[in-house]
């Protein structure tokens, strides 16, 4: 079979495109199971990449969380006005406010600030402790209350939760107090950085519960995203790029290459890749200080040049 791919629909000769950028594939790469619409020389590279990783749900122990899904955001999320104001009510209002993070704040290396945090009335709380909150609450409790039906016009899904409560039962919420790898759930290119800070997460975000500098880098990687590529499906396009879901069928299968602690040189690499991951992280974070042009293009040449530095070590 012969196939091209079309990277723009601004190509001026899409005749002439195709007889320069076309391949075969074998019939077996079209399986019922999946379509691998990949050239022999991008084919064997992926494999390549497959046999030098474990696969990353066996690298993290599967410790892969999704956000929360609080069913009624307009009631559980709140500004830093809000908080403070439930606060000055009763200062153990402070225990069931958390920082929150949706998909769309998590950048390569680092995140921003969207001003937003989350009510996190979990499972099993005694909501008369939090008079501020319940009070707060209570405005919404129509919506707030779980349907007894799906035909119920009112109210968020029916489920054994009471009315104040997160509509998803979170019961691995200590992952979010910890350490942990935070990324999108769509995104066009690797966007992870690890929160030690105690972000709570939207259901428009990931996690993984480890604190690993150098599975970040991997992650953050071209590599990374060329594995991805050919394992995730795509979901639509923005500003020319492929989106890709990064959901846990497809994330578990990313090969990750297991450092040997025995292995002086392999201990070496992990170490140079971890240091090279927190100057990344601290020249991003310096990005956002930086007034002028000039600073900007220093620290810009800085990132690029340790971007480029990872990434030889994670091709190697």
């Amino acid at each position: 079979v012969e196939v091209t791919k079309i990277p723009s629909l601004e190509i001026p000769d899409l005749n002439e495109y195709i007889a320069d950028n076309s391949f075969a594939i074998p019939h077996d790469r079209l399986s019922s199971a999946a379509w691998a619409l990949k050239s022999d020389a991008e084919a064997a590279v992926f494999d390549k990449v497959l046999k030098a990783g474990r696969p990353l749900g066996e690298y993290v122990d599967r410790k892969f969380f999704r956000g929360v899904t609080t069913g009624l955001n307009e009631a559980f999320l709140i500004d830093s006005a809000t908080r403070k104001a439930l606060i000055s009510k009763d200062k153990r209002s402070a225990e069931l406010i958390k920082p929150m993070l949706g998909g769309e704040n998590i950048r390569r290396y680092f995140v921003e600030n969207p001003d937003l945090w989350i009510i996190f009335t979990r499972r099993g709380v005694d909501i008369n402790s939090y008079p501020a909150i319940r009070g707060y609450l209570e405005k919404y409790r129509a919506e707030l209350t779980p349907k007894k039906s799906s035909k119920d016009k009112v109210g968020r899904k029916p489920g054994h939760y009471q009315w104040y409560e997160i509509q998803d039962d979170v019961a691995y919420y200590p992952i979010f107090d910890g350490p942990k790898i935070i990324f999108p759930d769509i995104c066009k290119g690797p966007r992870f950085y690890i929160d030690r800070s105690g972000v709570y997460l939207a259901n428009t975000a990931y996690c993984l519960g480890v604190d690993d500098s150098y599975l970040l880098g991997i992650l953050n990687s071209k590599l990374f995203w060329f594995a991805i590529s050919n394992i995730s499906i795509p979901f639509g396009i923005r500003a020319g790029e492929y989106r890709y879901r990064l959901i846990y069928q497809y994330m578990e299968k990313v090969p990750i290459r297991v450092i040997d602690a025995n292995n002086k040189v392999d201990r070496v690499k992990q170490d140079r890749i971890c240091a090279l991951v927190d100057e990344m992280s601290m020249l991003t974070e310096k990005m956002a200080y930086v007034k002028t042009d000039h600073e900007k293009a220093v620290v810009h040449r800085q990132i690029a040049a340790a971007d480029k530095q990872i990434n030889l070590m994670v091709y190697a």
